[in-house]
């Protein structure tokens, strides 16, 4: 069953994405797809790809304060585009066969030892 949102809570949520991705320099997609599940009860499918929609001007917006701000490594840039570029395809060729509580496991444990290393790196 998906929800409507009122224009009022969509922009909030977008807000706060928005803050989050601009302050930490990612996770608005993180902050979107946990709303989408629960809020707008898409599947974790569902979720992932819209957030991925939502971010985009997001990031493109965020870079051009990141390369304002003399922040970007473009020899790292780059090299890592190369990679992220196929990885990108092997993940939605991926979603798009997996289960959605496959999914969501996956997601979750991701974001699980995204966090433990960061707190010990």
């Amino acid at each position: 069953m998906k929800k409507e949102f009122s224009k009022f809570s969509s922009i909030f949520y977008g807000s706060l994405a928005g803050a989050v991705n601009g302050f930490l320099g990612s996770g608005a997609g993180v902050v979107f797809v946990s709303v989408l599940l629960s809020n707008y009860h898409l599947s974790q499918k569902q979720s992932q790809a819209t957030a991925l929609i939502i971010v985009l001007p997001l990031a493109v917006v965020s870079c051009v304060v990141y390369l304002i701000a003399g922040y970007v490594d473009w020899k790292t840039t780059l090299w890592v585009t190369l990679g992220v570029t196929v990885g990108g395809v092997v993940g939605a060729v991926a979603l798009s066969n997996l289960n959605n509580k496959i999914v969501k496991l996956i997601f979750a444990l991701l974001l699980i030892a995204g966090g433990v290393k960061m707190m010990f790196s």
